[in-house]
């Protein structure tokens, strides 16, 4: 039985992946019209273009997040129907998915197009194992593979942040976007199975709004992207630690030295940034 389990979970993944890995490629052959259009929001004038690069970064998450939940409906526990939800276990796998499209999109070598194609796939297959793994927090592996989960997660939030703010949109539109990545991520970091639903919603709301207001006052500043980056990141990951420590009884003074002291370093990374320009 668990070898019929284990095969039918890799032909889930293996399928999943080669889907994600093909939407590129045909897609990068399709010449589709540009078409713009303009709308104020906020009460300034706001320019939507939508060309291939749109319908890639659309399509590709949108079919990560349908094949992750077919993936996870494998899962005995699932089966048994002791999971009440399972949409936060799309969000890191979804969003990795952007991060992949939006790279592909800006990239104009075809080998390193391919080696960006290979690797995020990559990637996201390592993610989606660990995010099935996570759904039994009873197994032997469960922690490793909430390590995995979280890591990758901070390291697709580093390749967001650093891709929109890099674009140098206007503000009201980088700002959102870095807002509705950051929420998603932070509802998957939060674990809502353990602190509850709304808790964590509420939470990853609070952090959404501090991080869009950090990049509002980052684009003020006009760093790097890299240190950009850097910074969005540093704060992400204080507020979501904080949060989760505060959620879980172990705020102590120990625990905000270890956070002031990553956003020293995360300060010192960004002055050396900025040094070197």
């Amino acid at each position: 039985m668990t070898q019929r389990l284990n095969q039918a979970l890799a032909n889930r993944i293996f399928t999943l992946l080669a889907l994600i890995a093909i939407a590129p490629a045909l897609l990068i052959v399709v010449d589709l019209p540009a078409r713009a259009y303009t709308l104020n929001f906020l009460g300034s004038p706001v320019t939507l273009n939508f060309t291939t690069d749109t319908l890639l970064v659309t399509l590709v998450p949108v079919l990560a997040v349908a094949g992750v939940d077919w993936v996870l409906r494998e899962h005995p526990s699932v089966r048994r129907g002791t999971i009440a939800y399972l949409f936060p276990f799309w969000m890191a796998p979804g969003i990795g998915a952007l991060a992949l499209s939006l790279l592909l999109s800006s990239i104009d070598n075809w080998a390193l197009w391919l080696m960006a194609l290979m690797i995020g796939v990559g990637i996201i297959g390592i993610l989606i194992y660990a995010e099935y793994v996570t759904l039994d927090a009873n197994v032997s592996s469960f922690a490793n593979a909430r390590l995995i989960v979280t890591g990758l997660t901070y390291v697709i939030a580093f390749a967001l942040f650093t891709l929109i703010y890099g674009q140098r949109d206007r503000t009201v539109i980088s700002a959102t976007q870095i807002m509705s990545i950051t929420f998603v991520l932070s509802l998957e970091l939060l674990e809502p199975h353990r602190i509850g639903l709304r808790t964590a919603t509420l939470g990853a709301a609070v952090v959404a709004f501090l991080i869009g207001q950090g990049t509002w006052a980052i684009n003020y500043w006009n760093v790097s992207t890299w240190s950009a980056g850097v910074l969005l990141l540093a704060m992400f990951y204080g507020c979501v630690g904080l949060t989760q420590q505060y959620h879980q009884g172990q705020l102590a003074r120990g625990v905000l030295i270890e956070y002031s002291v990553i956003a020293l370093i995360a300060l010192v990374v960004v002055w050396l940034l900025a040094e070197s320009r």
